[in-house]
């Protein structure tokens, strides 16, 4: 049945129908028009809202989030818990599908030591962590903390009381960036460890406009006194007198990290953070204390964590390129690590790639036991520890 039959008009009834409404029609028309555009400029702001609102249980709102965000975009968030094993996944997207805010936890056991193992071979602490937060952040602006989570702890001794919570926040790069993006790591770190019922304290928020701490350069003979103390005061190589260290301590703290540089030469890219040149990386010393190394695998010594599979306790360890001292401060295992900076010893110019014979072999570990006793000794002396413990002679 159509229109017509059903009401009893005629097709031309319609159409002076029509005409007689043709201006209503138009409006209305117009109107519809405009309340799809309005549909359509309301949407974009009010998705905006709702993801900043939503993301990672709401805890990203806020100035921190517009801050790291820098005019992006949003386009997507994801949440996931798994709260019998305690993992824990969150990311916030822009519509480019970028990472603005991602945040992962890995509680205590087998999780937490595989990402643990990554950490160790792949981001050695770049910046330090102000007012003694547990943790550091890599060159990749990803902040890692540890914070303690004693009513999860597995195993009669507890040696699994701490969480690993990476957070990262792509965009930051300013120094008002780093500061939110440490406020938003510390305020999701704290909600993860609620969440999970841990039972440890809240780690503090960072002051205001506290950032990660590269640390500063000094020439080598103003490290004497410092925490790099060590660099000023034992024989360095050749290449390395005359150079710059990088200091990068945090009063508190639970890493740290010395690079000793040699001068530079014509052509060199790294720079310090003032745009100054810096040479090749001849030594690093870095600090490490608590859970950083605990129970990590064979293969994963990089160049900051023992080499082999040493359960709940480290032991002290040397080879030619690495040294690896141990010590207890405040209650928790501490790590004093030395090794070689990047492609150091090098060839001299010329001269063919070979393998160090058994005589380098032996004055390069000679070295590093050196290096690490003299800054394990400095540090033990600095943060009151004890039982400290030092690789054997080469």
């Amino acid at each position: 049945m159509t229109y017509a039959d059903r009401y009893g008009e005629t097709g031309e009834q319609m159409g002076n129908w029509a005409r007689q409404h043709r201006g209503w029609l138009w409006g209305s028309g117009c109107v519809l028009a405009v309340l799809v555009i309005v549909a359509f400029s309301v949407r974009a702001p009010v998705k905006q809202w709702w993801l900043a609102r939503e993301a990672c249980g709401g805890e990203l709102t806020g100035a921190d989030l517009e801050t790291v965000r820098a005019g992006v975009r949003l386009g997507a968030e994801e949440e996931s818990f798994d709260e019998e094993r305690g993992g824990y996944h969150c990311v916030l997207t822009s519509d480019k599908g970028k990472v603005v805010v991602a945040v992962d936890a890995y509680p205590g056991g087998r999780d937490r030591d595989e990402e643990l193992s990554f950490v160790a071979r792949s981001y050695p602490p770049h910046a330090v962590l102000p007012g003694g937060l547990p943790g550091f952040e890599t060159e990749h602006s990803l902040v890692y903390l540890m914070p303690e989570c004693p009513a999860r702890s597995e195993g009669a001794s507890g040696e699994d009381r701490r969480l690993l919570v990476g957070t990262w926040a792509y965009f930051a790069k300013s120094p008002a960036e780093k500061a939110a993006m440490l406020r938003i790591a510390v305020r999701l770190t704290n909600a993860v460890t609620e969440k999970l019922g841990c039972g440890g304290e809240p780690l503090p928020a960072p002051k205001d406009g506290a950032v990660p701490d590269t640390g500063g350069h000094v020439p080598l003979a103003e490290a004497k006194g410092t925490a790099c103390d060590a660099l000023a005061t034992t024989r360095v190589p050749a290449e390395g007198r005359g150079g710059r260290v990088r200091i990068a301590f945090a009063d508190g703290g639970v890493v740290g990290r010395c690079t000793l540089y040699a001068p530079a030469a014509d052509g060199e890219r790294t720079a310090r953070s003032d745009g100054e040149p810096l040479g090749r990386p001849v030594v690093e010393l870095t600090g490490w204390r608590g859970d950083w190394g605990t129970g990590l695998p064979a293969s994963s010594w990089g160049p900051d964590m023992p080499p082999e599979d040493t359960g709940a306790t480290w032991r002290p360890a040397l080879n030619e390129s690495r040294a690896w001292a141990v010590a207890e401060c405040g209650g928790e295992q501490a790590g004093f690590a030395a090794h070689w900076g990047e492609g150091y010893p090098h060839r001299a110019e010329g001269e063919k790639p070979e393998p160090p014979t058994a005589a380098e072999r032996k004055e390069r570990s000679a070295l590093l036991s050196t290096y690490v006793t003299a800054f394990a000794k400095d540090q033990v002396r600095r943060g009151n520890c004890t039982g400290l413990r030092l690789p054997n002679g080469p």
